[in-house]
């Protein structure tokens, strides 16, 4: 039965040799790319790290935040010059790199944050109706942090109360309460109705 069963397997290797060993060296070609891929991906982040440390002033970081704008790090870049300019009080210089920042991120919690920087930005440049839109925008995404959402609801709660419509402000005021963690935006909310005359 032994002899048997060596005779059938050297008829199968003699039959599918030629598979079997491009099976293998398939495979090892898909093994050895993928750690090829690995260490090359694990280089490159290493060089824009390097590059991203070595970009001391705004030119050479707004060169470096051009050349890697699909990156995160590239966000991080756009970032810190649109706050910079939101620091200066060149809001609509901070514009376009929020919104280059806003695209270049993929996780929510970076999002975000450049989100409501260009949300305030406009606002602050007189881009109202897109400022709003933005304000909408975050306090309606459930997959940013709640404490994000609650601070555009207070900032359109504001333009509410400039606008008189009370009975809006407080609607968003109520949305603020709802949200289980608001960071201090509830207490603010809960400032601005007692500083509010028509209130009292």
């Amino acid at each position: 039965a032994e002899s048997s069963i060596e005779d059938q397997l050297i008829v199968y290797w003699n039959r599918h040799k030629t598979q079997i060993l491009l099976s293998v060296t398939a495979a090892m070609v898909i093994i050895v790319g993928i750690q090829v891929s690995k260490i090359w991906s694990e280089k490159s982040i290493t060089d824009r790290g390097n590059a991203y440390v070595e970009a001391t002033d705004d030119t050479e970081k707004a060169a470096f935040a051009e050349k890697f704008s699909s990156t995160e790090i590239g966000g991080v870049a756009f970032l810190e010059l649109a706050d910079k300019s939101y620091s200066d009080k060149d809001y609509a210089a901070a514009v376009p790199n929020y919104e280059k920042a806003f695209k270049a991120f993929k996780r929510a919690e970076f999002k975000q944050r450049a989100h409501i920087g260009l949300a305030l930005s406009r606002l602050l440049s007189g881009d109202e109706s897109n400022a709003i839109a933005d304000l909408e925008g975050i306090s309606s995404n459930f997959d940013y942090p709640e404490a994000a959402r609650a601070e555009a609801l207070y900032h359109l709660s504001i333009l509410d109360w400039q606008g008189s419509s009370f009975e809006a402000m407080l609607n968003r005021h109520e949305e603020i309460e709802k949200l289980p963690s608001t960071g201090n935006w509830l207490g603010k909310a809960l400032q601005l109705q007692t500083s509010v005359p028509e209130l009292k």
